[in-house]
């Protein structure tokens, strides 16, 4: 399991993108807490929550499963006490529709005793900052 003590939670953050791009799964599941909620964006159509490493799992799949050249791009961190938002582009192709897929979102991260105990993600960024205090400029919201 990784051990990541003496990384700051963006470091951990940072390697568990890099992980999961290079399909070590492993080494994603070291970040997270045993009991780890990952919740969808509550607009989607099949919002889910998944719960636990097995959640992880599945949640890494069901992506993997319908697109295609799928990557997260982590694009900006912001750290708010045990809070983080990682700003991040999404691309990919569907796999039956072959439509190429290009979105920017967000991810909150809860982290505490260094293991990810919740991801909450959001289709604007602005509102995952909103969710933690943290400013932003209108000129950062996108469609």
């Amino acid at each position: 399991m990784a051990e990541l003590v003496n990384e700051s939670n963006i470091e951990r953050l940072r390697a568990g993108y890099e992980a999961a791009a290079a399909g070590n799964v492993e080494f994603v599941l070291g970040l997270m807490d045993s009991e780890v909620r990952l919740h969808d964006r509550p607009e989607a159509p099949d919002a889910t929550t998944y719960r636990g490493h097995e959640g992880v799992i599945q949640a890494m799949f069901a992506n993997l499963d319908t697109f295609e050249d799928f990557l997260f791009v982590p694009q900006q961190f912001f750290e708010a006490g045990d809070k983080i938002v990682v700003v991040l582009e999404i691309t990919g192709r569907g796999k039956v529709s072959g439509v190429p897929v290009e979105e920017r979102l967000a991810h909150l991260w809860t982290i505490r005793d260094g293991r990810v105990t919740e991801l909450q993600v959001f289709s604007d960024p602005n509102d995952a900052l909103d969710a933690v205090g943290l400013p932003h400029s209108d000129n950062e919201r996108r469609p």
